[in-house]
C-alpha cells in the first residue's frame, strides 16, 4: 500500500485514510463523517449565495439619472444594459433586441409600466420584470404583481435592496428554467417508461421548487 497522511492525525502513514488500516477506526469514521457533512452544508450555501448568471436588461425610466445609475449598478454585476425613456420606446428596443429581465418605472409618458409589463408579457410570458416607482400609494404594489410583474420596489431605494431584489428575480428564473427542463426532461423519459429515471426527475423537480420558495421567501 501507498504511504500517504493519515486523515485523522495528518502524520504520513500507510493508512492513507483507510479505515481498515488506521489504528483509531473509529475515530477516523468520525472524522471522515463529519468531513462530508462540512462539505455537504458547503455545497448548499454556495448554491444559496451563488451569483446569477449575467443578464442582458431592459432598464426603462423616463428619469435619465434613474437609468444611468441603475445601469451603473448592473455594469458592476457584469450584466448588459438596453435603455428606453418610456413603454413605446421599450416596445421597440425589445423588438430589436431580446432582454433576459426588464426594469421598469410606472409613472412615464406615453405607456406606463403597468401598461407596459402587460404589452411585455403579451410577447413574452415568462419575461421577468422588476416595476419601481415613487408613488406608491396611487400605484400599490398589488397593481404590477396583478399585472404579471415578479417584484416591486418603491423609490426611493437603497442600493443593498435594489440589488438584493434584483438577484431575486434573476435567481428565482434561474431555478424555474430548471424545473422547466426538468419537466420536459421527464416527459421525454416517460414516452421511454421509464420509471426509476421519472422518479428521480419529480424528486429533482420537488427539491428545485423548496429552494424557490425558501430563496423567495427569504426577502419577504
Amino acid at each position: 500500500m501507498n504511504r500517504g497522511h493519515c486523515l485523522l492525525c495528518g502524520a504520513q502513514t500507510v493508512c492513507g485514510g483507510n479505515v481498515e488500516f488506521c489504528e483509531n477506526p473509529d475515530a477516523l469514521r468520525r472524522q471522515l463523517s463529519e468531513r462530508k457533512r462540512k462539505e455537504a452544508q458547503n455545497d448548499r450555501e454556495d448554491q444559496t449565495q451563488k451569483k446569477p448568471s449575467h443578464y442582458k436588461v431592459l432598464v426603462v425610466d423616463d428619469e435619465e439619472s434613474m437609468r444611468k445609475l441603475i445601469v451603473t449598478l448592473l455594469s458592476k454585476q457584469g450584466h448588459q444594459c438596453i435603455t428606453a425613456s418610456d413603454g413605446i420606446e421599450a416596445l421597440h428596443k425589445m423588438k430589436q433586441e431580446k432582454a433576459d429581465a426588464v426594469i421598469t418605472d410606472i409613472v412615464m409618458p406615453e405607456m406606463d409600466g403597468i401598461a407596459l409589463t402587460k404589452e411585455i408579457l403579451a410577447l413574452y410570458p415568462k419575461l421577468p420584470i422588476l416595476v419601481m416607482t415613487g408613488h406608491g400609494k396611487e400605484y400599490p404594489a398589488e397593481a404590477a404583481i396583478t399585472a404579471g410583474a415578479r417584484d416591486f420596489i418603491e423609490k426611493p431605494f437603497s442600493i443593498e435592496e435594489f440589488m438584493l431584489r434584483l438577484n431575486k428575480l434573476m435567481r428565482d428564473t434561474e431555478i424555474l428554467w430548471e424545473i422547466e427542463a426538468k419537466q420536459k426532461e421527464m416527459v421525454f423519459h416517460l414516452s421511454r417508461k421509464s420509471s426509476e429515471e421519472v422518479t428521480t426527475l419529480k424528486r429533482e423537480i420537488e427539491d428545485l421548487k423548496s429552494k424557490l420558495y425558501a430563496y423567495s421567501g427569504s426577502l419577504r
